[in-house]
């Protein structure tokens, strides 16, 4: 090595460079928080969102030449957490990994909602995309969901429909897939989607819906079977199931999203700086393949992109949740 320099430095100098790249040739950086950023994640470790928020955390802190914390804030289906967003000034050092539930789904399921999702927060990037499965038990006689609405639709008492809770996102795409298939289903909530995947296993319930990484194990075992996946495209892991477009159902197809967010207010040329950012981060090679883990895809877009998802969210949701009468408070 070169003397003088060390391998801190060195990685010091490139963390800079790399920062410098979101400016373009020749153009000044943009002013950053003077102090380390911190994103706020609505799930305890482990979770879903934080197993994101840990990858999106770890790749910005190297791109943008500054420290991430990954914060968790579980609770009231993320409402703490983007409290604790609301309340963390808006220099652009305090976001959040924020969730389809946080900012289009609670403000249906809440009267008095802390927050508003349209006006209060600042959209930075959508992060990810990723669909569910549908499952049901082995004695259902149907392989395809066409088949399953068959038979659904030849029991006078319908069928029993187990969901992972009131208001969460397999919960209302559960209830936009029954409306849309016209079926008569009795709705079982339970407190996790385990404790539903468990109960669709015991035949407690004849079908369950929820992300692919929790039902394909029992997939392959034969514990559950596997009908139609939500998304737009076939899942990896399950190539021979359907989408519910192919079913027959395009109007059921439907897809969880995250995305980067800041509080309202937050400096532009910051804003910008964070799309770079994340629009980098989310073509890396690496990154793509920590999420295809989860069952997501990557996802870029403008500031103005991910701000139609979600408006387009509130336009689709909003009427499924207030026909259902769902209700969190």
């Amino acid at each position: 090595m070169t003397k003088g320099v060390t391998r801190r430095r060195l990685l010091q100098h490139a963390s800079g460079m790399a920062a410098l790249t979101l400016c373009g040739a020749g153009s000044r950086a943009e002013p950053l928080p003077a102090r380390p950023f911190h994103l706020v994640v609505g799930g305890g470790p482990g979770s879903v969102p934080d197993l994101v928020a840990r990858v999106i955390g770890d790749k910005l802190s190297i791109v943008m030449a500054q420290p991430v914390v990954v914060e968790n804030r579980p609770g009231a289906g993320g409402i703490i957490a983007m409290q604790a967003l609301m309340s963390g000034g808006a220099d652009g050092s305090m976001l959040a990994i924020a969730s389809m539930s946080q900012l289009v789904f609670n403000s249906y399921l809440f009267s008095k909602l802390p927050y508003d999702p349209q006006h209060d927060v600042a959209p930075i990037a959508p992060l990810v995309i990723g669909a569910l499965a549908v499952a049901v038990h082995p004695s259902v006689p149907a392989t395809t969901f066409a088949e399953f609405v068959a038979y659904a639709k030849s029991r006078s008492g319908g069928v029993t429909v187990g969901t992972a809770g009131n208001g969460s996102p397999p919960d209302v795409v559960t209830r936009l897939l029954v409306r849309t298939a016209g079926l008569d289903a009795t709705f079982v909530p339970f407190r996790s989607g385990p404790e539903g995947l468990t109960g669709v296993m015991r035949g407690d319930v004849q079908l369950f819906v929820d992300a692919p990484p929790l039902i394909v194990p029992q997939v392959k075992v034969g514990a559950v079977r596997a009908l139609a996946v939500t998304g737009s495209v076939r899942e990896p892991d399950l190539p021979e199931v359907q989408t519910l477009a192919e079913a027959g159902f395009p109007g059921a197809q439907a897809e969880a999203w995250i995305g980067l967010v800041a509080r309202a207010g937050t400096p532009e040329d910051i804003l910008a700086a964070l799309n770079r950012a994340a629009g980098t981060i989310m073509t890396r090679p690496d990154v793509q393949e920590q999420v295809a883990k989860l069952s997501f895809r990557p996802l870029t877009g403008s500031r103005d992109a991910f701000r139609a998802m979600i408006d387009e969210g509130h336009r689709r949701w909003g009427a499924v949740i207030r026909e259902a009468g769902l209700r969190l408070d």
